[in-house]
Protein backbone atom coordinates (compact mmCIF):
# COMPACT_ATOMS: atom_id res chain seq x y z
CA UNK A 1 0.00 0.00 0.00
CA UNK A 2 1.04 3.55 -0.69
CA UNK A 3 2.21 5.69 2.21
CA UNK A 4 2.30 9.36 1.28
CA UNK A 5 1.73 12.52 3.31
CA UNK A 6 -0.82 13.79 0.82
CA UNK A 7 -3.09 10.88 1.73
CA UNK A 8 -3.35 12.24 5.29
CA UNK A 9 -4.90 15.40 3.84
CA UNK A 10 -7.19 13.54 1.43
CA UNK A 11 -8.47 11.33 4.28
CA UNK A 12 -9.38 14.42 6.29
CA UNK A 13 -11.46 15.95 3.47
CA UNK A 14 -15.21 15.45 3.28
CA UNK A 15 -16.71 14.10 0.04
CA UNK A 16 -17.74 17.61 -1.00
CA UNK A 17 -14.28 18.98 -0.20
CA UNK A 18 -12.65 16.14 -2.15
CA UNK A 19 -14.77 17.04 -5.17
CA UNK A 20 -13.88 20.70 -4.71
CA UNK A 21 -10.17 19.82 -4.53
CA UNK A 22 -10.48 18.00 -7.86
CA UNK A 23 -11.97 21.14 -9.40
CA UNK A 24 -9.28 23.26 -7.72
CA UNK A 25 -6.30 21.41 -9.25
CA UNK A 26 -8.07 21.12 -12.61
CA UNK A 27 -7.97 24.90 -12.95
CA UNK A 28 -5.15 26.01 -15.30
CA UNK A 29 -4.61 29.01 -13.02
CA UNK A 30 -3.58 26.60 -10.25
CA UNK A 31 -2.04 23.62 -12.06
CA UNK A 32 -0.81 23.07 -15.58
CA UNK A 33 0.29 19.41 -15.23
CA UNK A 34 -2.42 16.94 -16.25
CA UNK A 35 -0.47 14.07 -14.65
CA UNK A 36 -1.07 15.58 -11.19
CA UNK A 37 -4.83 15.61 -11.85
CA UNK A 38 -4.66 12.00 -13.10
CA UNK A 39 -2.74 10.97 -9.96
CA UNK A 40 -5.44 12.56 -7.79
CA UNK A 41 -8.22 10.86 -9.78
CA UNK A 42 -6.45 7.55 -9.31
CA UNK A 43 -6.16 8.18 -5.56
CA UNK A 44 -9.76 9.30 -5.08
CA UNK A 45 -11.00 5.86 -6.20
CA UNK A 46 -9.56 4.47 -2.95
CA UNK A 47 -11.01 7.23 -0.71
CA UNK A 48 -11.42 7.31 2.29
CA UNK A 49 -9.35 4.39 3.62
CA UNK A 50 -6.65 4.09 0.93
CA UNK A 51 -5.77 0.61 2.19
CA UNK A 52 -6.92 -2.01 -0.33
CA UNK A 53 -4.40 -4.46 -1.83
CA UNK A 54 -4.58 -2.96 -5.32
CA UNK A 55 -3.46 0.42 -3.99
CA UNK A 56 0.26 0.24 -4.84
CA UNK A 57 2.72 2.70 -6.36
CA UNK A 58 3.40 0.43 -9.31
CA UNK A 59 -0.28 0.01 -10.26
CA UNK A 60 -1.07 3.69 -9.86
CA UNK A 61 1.89 4.83 -12.01
CA UNK A 62 1.19 2.16 -14.62
CA UNK A 63 -2.28 3.68 -15.18
CA UNK A 64 -0.71 7.12 -15.59
CA UNK A 65 2.06 5.96 -17.95
CA UNK A 66 0.97 2.66 -19.56
CA UNK A 67 3.73 0.65 -21.18
CA UNK A 68 6.51 2.42 -19.27
CA UNK A 69 8.59 0.83 -16.46
CA UNK A 70 7.99 2.03 -12.89
CA UNK A 71 10.11 5.06 -11.98
CA UNK A 72 10.19 5.91 -8.29
CA UNK A 73 11.58 9.40 -8.86
CA UNK A 74 8.66 10.27 -11.15
CA UNK A 75 6.18 8.90 -8.62
CA UNK A 76 7.72 10.86 -5.74
CA UNK A 77 7.81 14.05 -7.83
CA UNK A 78 4.10 13.79 -8.69
CA UNK A 79 3.23 13.08 -5.04
CA UNK A 80 5.25 16.09 -3.95
CA UNK A 81 3.36 18.37 -6.34
CA UNK A 82 -0.01 16.93 -5.32
CA UNK A 83 0.92 17.46 -1.66
CA UNK A 84 1.81 21.10 -2.40
CA UNK A 85 -1.57 21.68 -4.03
CA UNK A 86 -3.38 19.88 -1.19
CA UNK A 87 -1.69 22.12 1.39
CA UNK A 88 -2.57 25.22 -0.64
CA UNK A 89 -6.16 23.97 -0.89
CA UNK A 90 -6.43 23.67 2.91
CA UNK A 91 -5.16 27.24 3.17
CA UNK A 92 -7.71 28.26 0.50
CA UNK A 93 -10.55 26.62 2.49
CA UNK A 94 -9.51 28.46 5.63
CA UNK A 95 -9.20 31.76 3.78
CA UNK A 96 -12.56 31.59 1.99
CA UNK A 97 -14.38 30.45 5.15
CA UNK A 98 -13.40 33.73 6.86
CA UNK A 99 -15.34 36.44 5.04
CA UNK A 100 -13.73 39.21 7.08
CA UNK A 101 -10.29 38.06 5.96
CA UNK A 102 -11.48 38.04 2.34
CA UNK A 103 -12.84 41.58 2.66
CA UNK A 104 -9.71 42.79 4.43
CA UNK A 105 -7.44 41.56 1.64
CA UNK A 106 -9.79 43.05 -0.95
CA UNK A 107 -9.70 46.45 0.79
CA UNK A 108 -5.91 46.33 0.86
CA UNK A 109 -5.73 45.55 -2.87
CA UNK A 110 -8.27 48.26 -3.75
CA UNK A 111 -6.13 50.83 -1.91
CA UNK A 112 -2.87 49.57 -3.40
CA UNK A 113 -4.35 49.79 -6.90
CA UNK A 114 -6.08 53.12 -6.19
CA UNK A 115 -9.53 51.74 -7.04
CA UNK A 116 -11.26 54.11 -4.65
CA UNK A 117 -14.63 53.87 -6.38
CA UNK A 118 -15.11 50.38 -4.95
CA UNK A 119 -13.31 50.85 -1.64
CA UNK A 120 -16.05 52.75 0.19
CA UNK A 121 -18.72 50.22 -0.85
CA UNK A 122 -16.67 47.24 0.39
CA UNK A 123 -15.64 49.05 3.58
CA UNK A 124 -19.31 49.69 4.34
CA UNK A 125 -20.19 46.03 3.75
CA UNK A 126 -17.34 44.87 6.00
CA UNK A 127 -18.33 47.30 8.75
CA UNK A 128 -22.00 46.29 8.61
CA UNK A 129 -21.06 42.61 8.73
CA UNK A 130 -18.84 43.20 11.76
CA UNK A 131 -21.52 45.15 13.60
CA UNK A 132 -24.00 42.29 13.08
CA UNK A 133 -21.61 40.06 15.03
CA UNK A 134 -23.17 39.37 18.44
CA UNK A 135 -19.86 38.98 20.28
CA UNK A 136 -18.00 42.23 20.90
CA UNK A 137 -14.88 40.73 22.36
CA UNK A 138 -11.17 40.81 21.57
CA UNK A 139 -11.67 39.60 17.99
CA UNK A 140 -14.33 42.24 17.33
CA UNK A 141 -12.16 45.15 18.52
CA UNK A 142 -9.12 43.88 16.58
CA UNK A 143 -11.17 43.72 13.39
CA UNK A 144 -12.76 47.09 14.05
CA UNK A 145 -9.31 48.63 14.54
CA UNK A 146 -8.11 47.15 11.24
CA UNK A 147 -11.13 48.52 9.35
CA UNK A 148 -10.67 52.02 10.72
CA UNK A 149 -6.97 51.93 9.82
CA UNK A 150 -7.98 51.14 6.24
CA UNK A 151 -10.54 53.95 6.41
CA UNK A 152 -7.86 56.33 7.67
CA UNK A 153 -5.64 55.40 4.71
CA UNK A 154 -8.58 55.93 2.38
CA UNK A 155 -9.19 59.36 3.94
CA UNK A 156 -5.54 60.26 3.35
CA UNK A 157 -5.91 59.44 -0.35
CA UNK A 158 -8.79 61.91 -0.47
CA UNK A 159 -7.06 64.50 1.78
CA UNK A 160 -10.01 64.23 4.12
CA UNK A 161 -8.74 63.33 7.59
CA UNK A 162 -11.46 62.44 10.05
CA UNK A 163 -10.77 62.99 13.75
CA UNK A 164 -13.66 60.72 14.76
CA UNK A 165 -12.32 57.80 12.70
CA UNK A 166 -8.80 58.18 14.13
CA UNK A 167 -10.13 58.24 17.70
CA UNK A 168 -12.31 55.19 17.01
CA UNK A 169 -9.29 53.24 15.74
CA UNK A 170 -7.18 54.25 18.76
CA UNK A 171 -9.95 53.34 21.19
CA UNK A 172 -10.53 49.92 19.60
CA UNK A 173 -6.79 49.22 19.76
CA UNK A 174 -6.62 50.14 23.47
CA UNK A 175 -9.66 48.00 24.30
CA UNK A 176 -8.25 44.96 22.44
CA UNK A 177 -4.82 45.48 24.05
CA UNK A 178 -6.27 45.65 27.57
CA UNK A 179 -8.37 42.51 27.11
CA UNK A 180 -5.45 40.64 25.55
CA UNK A 181 -3.10 41.59 28.41
CA UNK A 182 -5.65 40.42 30.99
CA UNK A 183 -6.24 37.20 29.05
CA UNK A 184 -2.51 36.44 28.72
CA UNK A 185 -1.77 37.22 32.37
CA UNK A 186 -4.65 34.98 33.42
CA UNK A 187 -3.19 32.20 31.25
CA UNK A 188 0.34 32.70 32.64
CA UNK A 189 -0.93 32.36 36.22
CA UNK A 190 -3.03 29.33 35.27
CA UNK A 191 -0.11 27.51 33.63
CA UNK A 192 2.21 28.47 36.49
CA UNK A 193 -0.20 26.96 39.01
CA UNK A 194 -1.04 23.90 36.95
CA UNK A 195 2.43 22.98 35.63
CA UNK A 196 4.63 24.64 38.23
CA UNK A 197 6.18 27.00 35.67
CA UNK A 198 7.97 30.15 36.76
CA UNK A 199 6.21 33.48 36.41
CA UNK A 200 8.78 35.13 34.17
CA UNK A 201 6.05 36.28 31.76
CA UNK A 202 3.86 37.70 34.53
CA UNK A 203 3.92 41.49 34.31
CA UNK A 204 3.55 42.12 38.06
CA UNK A 205 0.57 43.19 40.13
CA UNK A 206 1.59 46.83 39.87
CA UNK A 207 1.53 46.77 36.06
CA UNK A 208 -2.02 45.43 35.89
CA UNK A 209 -3.21 47.71 38.68
CA UNK A 210 -1.75 50.83 37.02
CA UNK A 211 -3.10 49.77 33.62
CA UNK A 212 -6.65 49.47 34.95
CA UNK A 213 -6.41 52.74 36.92
CA UNK A 214 -5.07 54.60 33.90
CA UNK A 215 -7.92 53.59 31.60
CA UNK A 216 -10.71 56.03 30.74
CA UNK A 217 -13.83 55.21 32.76
CA UNK A 218 -15.86 54.19 29.72
CA UNK A 219 -13.26 51.55 28.75
CA UNK A 220 -12.58 50.28 32.27
CA UNK A 221 -16.32 49.89 32.92
CA UNK A 222 -17.06 48.00 29.70
CA UNK A 223 -18.66 44.63 30.61
CA UNK A 224 -16.21 42.77 28.36
CA UNK A 225 -13.21 44.36 30.07
CA UNK A 226 -14.71 43.71 33.50
CA UNK A 227 -15.28 40.03 32.65
CA UNK A 228 -11.64 39.58 31.64
CA UNK A 229 -10.45 41.57 34.67
CA UNK A 230 -12.49 39.62 37.21
CA UNK A 231 -11.47 36.30 35.64
CA UNK A 232 -7.83 37.36 35.95
CA UNK A 233 -8.28 38.48 39.56
CA UNK A 234 -10.08 35.23 40.41
CA UNK A 235 -7.15 33.19 39.09
CA UNK A 236 -4.73 35.47 40.93
CA UNK A 237 -6.44 35.66 44.36
CA UNK A 238 -9.22 33.01 44.55
CA UNK A 239 -11.27 35.63 46.42
CA UNK A 240 -15.03 35.05 46.51
CA UNK A 241 -15.86 38.63 45.54
CA UNK A 242 -14.30 38.09 42.12
CA UNK A 243 -16.15 34.81 41.67
CA UNK A 244 -19.48 36.50 42.45
CA UNK A 245 -18.74 39.46 40.15
CA UNK A 246 -17.59 37.22 37.31
CA UNK A 247 -20.64 34.98 37.53
CA UNK A 248 -22.97 37.98 37.58
CA UNK A 249 -21.19 39.53 34.60
CA UNK A 250 -21.29 36.40 32.41
CA UNK A 251 -25.00 35.94 33.13
CA UNK A 252 -25.81 39.54 32.16
CA UNK A 253 -23.23 40.18 29.45
CA UNK A 254 -21.82 36.80 28.44
CA UNK A 255 -23.22 37.16 24.90
CA UNK A 256 -20.65 39.89 24.28
CA UNK A 257 -17.86 37.31 24.48
CA UNK A 258 -16.87 34.85 21.79
CA UNK A 259 -18.25 31.38 22.46
CA UNK A 260 -14.87 29.83 23.31
CA UNK A 261 -13.89 32.72 25.59
CA UNK A 262 -17.19 32.53 27.49
CA UNK A 263 -16.72 28.78 27.91
CA UNK A 264 -13.25 29.41 29.37
CA UNK A 265 -14.67 31.86 31.90
CA UNK A 266 -17.11 29.20 33.09
CA UNK A 267 -14.24 26.74 33.43
CA UNK A 268 -12.33 29.38 35.44
CA UNK A 269 -15.26 29.57 37.88
CA UNK A 270 -15.66 25.79 38.12
CA UNK A 271 -11.94 25.31 38.75
CA UNK A 272 -12.07 27.99 41.45
CA UNK A 273 -14.84 26.10 43.27
CA UNK A 274 -12.91 22.85 43.03
CA UNK A 275 -9.76 24.51 44.37
CA UNK A 276 -11.32 26.34 47.26
CA UNK A 277 -14.15 24.08 48.41
CA UNK A 278 -14.86 20.44 49.04
CA UNK A 279 -16.71 18.63 46.29
CA UNK A 280 -18.30 16.62 49.09
CA UNK A 281 -20.15 19.76 50.22
CA UNK A 282 -23.73 19.70 48.82
CA UNK A 283 -23.62 23.47 48.34
CA UNK A 284 -20.50 23.15 46.16
CA UNK A 285 -22.07 20.33 44.16
CA UNK A 286 -25.07 22.56 43.44
CA UNK A 287 -22.94 25.55 42.43
CA UNK A 288 -20.79 23.46 40.06
CA UNK A 289 -23.89 21.84 38.59
CA UNK A 290 -25.48 25.26 38.02
CA UNK A 291 -22.39 26.49 36.15
CA UNK A 292 -22.21 23.36 34.02
CA UNK A 293 -25.92 23.54 33.25
CA UNK A 294 -25.43 27.13 32.07
CA UNK A 295 -22.67 25.87 29.75
CA UNK A 296 -25.15 23.37 28.30
CA UNK A 297 -28.05 25.79 28.02
CA UNK A 298 -25.87 28.44 26.35
CA UNK A 299 -24.48 25.84 23.92
CA UNK A 300 -20.87 26.63 24.84
CA UNK A 301 -19.42 23.12 24.53
CA UNK A 302 -17.58 22.24 21.31
CA UNK A 303 -20.06 21.80 18.47
CA UNK A 304 -21.07 18.16 17.94
CA UNK A 305 -18.71 16.97 20.66
CA UNK A 306 -18.83 16.48 24.41
CA UNK A 307 -16.18 14.78 26.55
CA UNK A 308 -17.26 11.67 28.40
CA UNK A 309 -16.01 13.18 31.68
CA UNK A 310 -18.09 16.35 31.29
CA UNK A 311 -21.12 14.23 30.39
CA UNK A 312 -20.76 11.92 33.41
CA UNK A 313 -20.03 14.77 35.82
CA UNK A 314 -23.25 16.46 34.70
CA UNK A 315 -25.23 13.27 35.30
CA UNK A 316 -23.57 12.59 38.64
CA UNK A 317 -24.09 16.05 40.12
CA UNK A 318 -27.59 16.44 38.65
CA UNK A 319 -28.66 13.09 40.04
CA UNK A 320 -27.27 13.88 43.49
CA UNK A 321 -29.35 17.07 43.43
CA UNK A 322 -32.45 15.05 42.45
CA UNK A 323 -32.84 16.95 39.16
CA UNK A 324 -34.05 13.72 37.56
CA UNK A 325 -36.22 15.14 34.77
CA UNK A 326 -33.37 17.36 33.60
CA UNK A 327 -30.84 14.52 33.89
CA UNK A 328 -33.03 12.09 31.89
CA UNK A 329 -33.41 14.61 29.09
CA UNK A 330 -29.70 15.44 29.18
CA UNK A 331 -28.63 11.77 28.90
CA UNK A 332 -30.86 11.12 25.91
CA UNK A 333 -30.15 14.42 24.13
CA UNK A 334 -26.39 14.58 24.55
CA UNK A 335 -24.94 11.05 24.80
CA UNK A 336 -24.61 10.99 21.00
CA UNK A 337 -21.97 13.75 21.20
CA UNK A 338 -19.53 11.55 23.14
CA UNK A 339 -16.60 9.95 21.30
CA UNK A 340 -17.80 6.63 19.92
CA UNK A 341 -15.15 4.67 21.86
CA UNK A 342 -16.68 5.80 25.16
CA UNK A 343 -20.29 6.43 24.16
CA UNK A 344 -21.85 3.07 25.12
CA UNK A 345 -20.11 2.77 28.50
CA UNK A 346 -20.77 6.41 29.37
CA UNK A 347 -24.46 6.04 28.49
CA UNK A 348 -24.89 2.91 30.64
CA UNK A 349 -22.88 4.32 33.54
CA UNK A 350 -24.94 7.52 33.41
CA UNK A 351 -28.21 5.57 33.59
CA UNK A 352 -26.82 3.57 36.48
CA UNK A 353 -25.82 6.72 38.39
CA UNK A 354 -29.25 8.23 37.89
CA UNK A 355 -31.13 5.05 38.87
CA UNK A 356 -28.99 4.71 42.00
CA UNK A 357 -29.99 8.18 43.20
CA UNK A 358 -33.62 7.34 42.34
CA UNK A 359 -33.19 4.25 44.59
CA UNK A 360 -33.86 1.90 41.68
CA UNK A 361 -30.97 -0.31 42.67
CA UNK A 362 -31.74 -3.34 40.50
CA UNK A 363 -31.98 -1.11 37.42
CA UNK A 364 -28.72 0.53 38.41
CA UNK A 365 -27.01 -2.87 38.61
CA UNK A 366 -28.43 -3.90 35.23
CA UNK A 367 -26.94 -0.84 33.54
CA UNK A 368 -23.61 -1.28 35.36
CA UNK A 369 -23.32 -4.79 33.93
CA UNK A 370 -23.25 -3.25 30.43
CA UNK A 371 -20.37 -0.88 31.16
CA UNK A 372 -17.08 -1.87 29.55
CA UNK A 373 -14.04 -1.23 31.69
CA UNK A 374 -12.40 1.30 29.38
CA UNK A 375 -9.83 2.64 31.85
CA UNK A 376 -9.20 3.31 35.54
CA UNK A 377 -11.99 5.89 35.76
CA UNK A 378 -14.67 3.45 34.60
CA UNK A 379 -13.18 0.66 36.70
CA UNK A 380 -13.26 2.73 39.86
CA UNK A 381 -16.71 4.22 39.19
CA UNK A 382 -18.23 0.78 38.57
CA UNK A 383 -16.62 -0.74 41.67
CA UNK A 384 -17.56 2.17 43.90
CA UNK A 385 -21.15 2.32 42.68
CA UNK A 386 -21.56 -1.47 42.91
CA UNK A 387 -20.42 -1.46 46.53
CA UNK A 388 -22.92 1.28 47.40
CA UNK A 389 -25.73 -0.61 45.66
CA UNK A 390 -24.94 -3.81 47.59
CA UNK A 391 -24.98 -1.80 50.83
CA UNK A 392 -28.33 -0.18 50.01
CA UNK A 393 -29.82 -3.57 49.11
CA UNK A 394 -28.52 -5.13 52.34
CA UNK A 395 -26.47 -7.74 50.43
CA UNK A 396 -23.89 -8.09 53.19
CA UNK A 397 -22.14 -11.27 52.01
CA UNK A 398 -21.89 -10.03 48.44
CA UNK A 399 -20.64 -6.65 49.68
CA UNK A 400 -17.92 -8.12 51.92
CA UNK A 401 -16.56 -10.24 49.07
CA UNK A 402 -16.81 -7.33 46.68
CA UNK A 403 -14.98 -4.93 49.04
CA UNK A 404 -12.07 -7.39 49.22
CA UNK A 405 -11.87 -7.43 45.42
CA UNK A 406 -12.21 -3.63 45.30
CA UNK A 407 -9.40 -3.24 47.88
CA UNK A 408 -7.07 -5.56 45.96
CA UNK A 409 -7.70 -3.72 42.69
CA UNK A 410 -6.85 -0.36 44.27
CA UNK A 411 -3.77 -1.58 46.15
CA UNK A 412 -2.22 -3.40 43.17
CA UNK A 413 -3.02 -0.88 40.45
CA UNK A 414 0.25 1.02 39.99
CA UNK A 415 -1.26 3.37 37.43
CA UNK A 416 -3.59 5.02 39.97
CA UNK A 417 -2.64 8.41 41.32
CA UNK A 418 -1.79 8.65 45.02
CA UNK A 419 -4.89 10.79 45.57
CA UNK A 420 -7.23 8.25 43.91
CA UNK A 421 -5.62 5.37 45.78
CA UNK A 422 -5.98 7.07 49.18
CA UNK A 423 -9.52 8.28 48.45
CA UNK A 424 -10.88 4.88 47.40
CA UNK A 425 -8.94 2.99 50.11
CA UNK A 426 -10.48 5.19 52.78
CA UNK A 427 -13.95 4.77 51.29
CA UNK A 428 -13.56 0.96 51.39
CA UNK A 429 -12.37 1.08 54.99
CA UNK A 430 -15.23 3.28 56.20
CA UNK A 431 -17.86 1.30 54.31
CA UNK A 432 -16.52 -1.87 55.93
CA UNK A 433 -17.01 -0.26 59.32
CA UNK A 434 -20.57 0.73 58.42
CA UNK A 435 -21.37 -2.87 57.51
CA UNK A 436 -20.05 -4.14 60.84
CA UNK A 437 -21.99 -1.49 62.78
CA UNK A 438 -25.18 -2.28 60.91
CA UNK A 439 -24.73 -5.98 61.50
CA UNK A 440 -24.51 -5.38 65.25
CA UNK A 441 -20.77 -5.31 65.90
CA UNK A 442 -19.34 -3.26 68.76
CA UNK A 443 -15.96 -2.41 67.29
CA UNK A 444 -16.87 1.06 66.08
CA UNK A 445 -18.91 3.76 67.72
CA UNK A 446 -20.94 6.03 65.47
CA UNK A 447 -20.59 9.03 67.79
CA UNK A 448 -16.80 8.79 67.33
CA UNK A 449 -16.80 7.85 63.64
CA UNK A 450 -19.16 10.57 62.40
CA UNK A 451 -17.18 13.65 63.54
CA UNK A 452 -13.86 12.15 62.42
CA UNK A 453 -15.14 11.38 58.92
CA UNK A 454 -16.59 14.88 58.53
CA UNK A 455 -13.02 16.25 58.71
CA UNK A 456 -11.68 13.98 55.97
CA UNK A 457 -12.02 14.25 52.20
CA UNK A 458 -12.62 11.12 50.12
CA UNK A 459 -14.83 9.83 47.34
CA UNK A 460 -18.58 9.87 47.99
CA UNK A 461 -18.12 11.32 51.45
CA UNK A 462 -21.64 12.80 51.37
CA UNK A 463 -23.18 9.35 50.87
CA UNK A 464 -21.05 7.84 53.67
CA UNK A 465 -22.11 10.58 56.10
CA UNK A 466 -25.76 10.03 55.16
CA UNK A 467 -25.45 6.31 55.91
CA UNK A 468 -23.76 7.07 59.25
CA UNK A 469 -26.61 9.39 60.19
CA UNK A 470 -29.11 6.68 59.22
CA UNK A 471 -27.37 4.24 61.57
CA UNK A 472 -27.25 6.85 64.32
CA UNK A 473 -31.02 7.38 64.13
CA UNK A 474 -31.84 3.64 64.11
Amino acid sequence: MIKAKVLDILKALSKDELKQFGEYISSPVINKREAVVELFNSYRKHYPEFNDKSFTKEKVLKKLYPGKPYNDEVFRNLNSQLLKFAEEFLSFLGYTSNQFSVKKHLLSELLNRNILSLFEKNLGEATESLERQAAHDLDYFNKSYELFIYKDLYNSFRNNFNKQDIQRAERDLVVSFVMKILEIQNYVLYESRLLGLDRSLYLSDKFTENMMKGLPDDIRDMPQVQIHFNAFMLEKTDEEKYFAKLHNLVIKHGDLLEKEKLYNKYIDMIEHLKRTRSMNDPKTVKEVFTLRREIIEKGLFTENFMTNMFFLNMVKSGSRLKEFDWVKAFIENYNGLINEDYRHSSYQLALSMMNFEMKKFDDALSHLALVKYEDNYYNLEVRNLTSRIYYEKGETDLLNDFLNSYRIYVSKNRSLSKKDCESHTHFISVLGKLVRIREGGKNYKIDELLPSERKKDFINKIWILEKLKDLESD
